[in-house]
């Protein structure tokens, strides 16, 4: 935590602005402290009632976090990344997300199969793709548009089916090169 003096005026704007928004929807208490970061500052916000702040799966902290980075991002032209959060959300997310990345790699790596996620965010995103990038025999790709924008895990070399007795092994399956006549008149003539 740095004093909000030491804050970049950026910094200190975005903090006013996240204050005066939840100070108008929401009656509980809650405390602001902003942080330093490599790539600038971060807002975080701790509660009583913080659960509300975060929202279905992060939805609404995102959102705060949208909104301050616009309103302070409108006045100065700074690398400064501002960003909210709320109650730890983001660190526990990001612990919960790089443990299902691993998880479903080594399915993936281990079926053949690709495995979908549910749609995300750009940030979280980021994290199943850097995660699943250290794994060997996957890859991920995002699919998909806006709101519905996910991560697709891939395995890198596919395994053959080796299974018998499924579609295309054995008579009368599809990749059955053989056909079987039932009377003279039907076959060819050879």
């Amino acid at each position: 935590e740095i004093p909000a003096a030491e804050a970049s005026a950026k910094a200190k704007y975005a903090m006013e602005f996240i204050q005066s928004i939840i100070g108008q929807f929401y009656e509980s208490e809650y405390e602001f402290k902003i942080f330093k970061t490599q790539t600038g500052f971060i807002i975080k916000i701790v509660g009583q009632d913080a659960g509300c702040l975060i929202g279905r799966k992060g939805e609404t902290m995102e959102a705060l976090s949208y909104l301050t980075s616009l309103a302070a991002n409108r006045f100065e032209d700074s690398d400064e990344k501002i960003s909210v959060d709320v109650a730890d959300y983001r660190q526990k997310r990001e612990k919960d997300l790089v443990a299902m990345a691993k998880k479903m790699a080594a399915k993936v790596a281990k079926s053949g199969r690709s495995y979908s996620f549910e749609p995300m965010n750009p940030y979280e995103r980021r994290i199943i793709h850097a995660t699943v990038s250290d794994i060997n025999g996957v890859k991920s790709e995002s699919k998909g548009e806006g709101s519905q924008r996910r991560v697709v895990i891939y395995p890198t070399t596919p395994r053959r089916n080796n299974n018998k007795g499924g579609k295309g092994a054995g008579k009368g399956g599809r990749n059955n090169n053989r056909r079987e006549y039932k009377s003279e008149k039907a076959a060819p003539q050879v």
